[in-house]
C-alpha cells in the first residue's frame, strides 16, 4: 500500500472513530439527526437572519439540499419559519426550544471533544506541531478549491 493510500485509509478511520466518540459522548437526544442537520441547526442557532442561502454558502451545500432539511427540521418541530416586514419574499428560520436543546448539546460536544483532544495535542512538540499543522492547513485548501469547483 503506498503512503497516498495509507493516509486515505487512516483519515477514513480517524472520521469514523471521531463520529463514534462523538455519538457516545452526546445524550440520546441527537441519535435521529444526522451530520449536516444538526450543522444546519448550529447555523440557524448562531447566524442573524439565518436563510436557505446563508445556510448553504456556509456549508457548501446546494440549496436544495439545505431546503430539504429545513423541511425535515420544520416538520420534526425543532425550528420555525418567520418573515421580516420589510422584505416578506423572503423566509428566515429561528430554533424552537427543542431546537435550543440540539444547539446547546451539539456546543457541549464541541467543546468536550475540544478538552479532550487537547491532551493529546499537548503532546507533540512545536515542531510536529507545525509538520501537522501545515499539512492540515494545505489539505483544508486543497477541499476548498475542490468544493469551489463543484459549486
Amino acid at each position: 500500500m503506498s503512503y497516498s493510500e495509507l493516509l486515505l485509509v487512516q483519515f477514513t478511520e480517524f472520521f469514523e472513530k471521531h463520529d463514534a466518540l462523538d455519538k457516545l459522548n452526546s445524550r440520546e437526544i441527537l441519535y435521529n439527526y444526522g451530520h449536516s442537520e444538526i450543522h444546519c441547526i448550529h447555523l440557524i442557532g448562531k447566524l442573524e437572519q439565518p436563510n436557505v442561502t446563508k445556510i448553504s454558502l456556509e456549508l457548501a451545500m446546494t440549496k436544495s439540499a439545505i431546503s430539504r432539511i429545513a423541511k425535515k427540521l420544520l416538520d420534526n418541530g425543532d425550528i420555525e419559519s418567520y418573515q421580516v416586514e420589510c422584505n416578506k419574499k423572503e423566509i428566515y428560520y429561528q430554533l424552537t426550544p427543542k431546537g435550543q436543546e440540539l444547539f446547546d448539546e451539539h456546543l457541549k460536544i464541541h467543546s468536550s471533544g475540544r478538552e479532550r483532544d487537547k491532551k493529546f495535542f499537548e503532546e507533540f512538540d512545536d515542531n510536529d506541531s507545525h509538520i501537522v499543522s501545515e499539512f492540515l492547513s494545505k489539505y483544508n485548501k486543497y477541499l476548498e478549491a475542490q468544493i469551489e469547483k463543484l459549486n
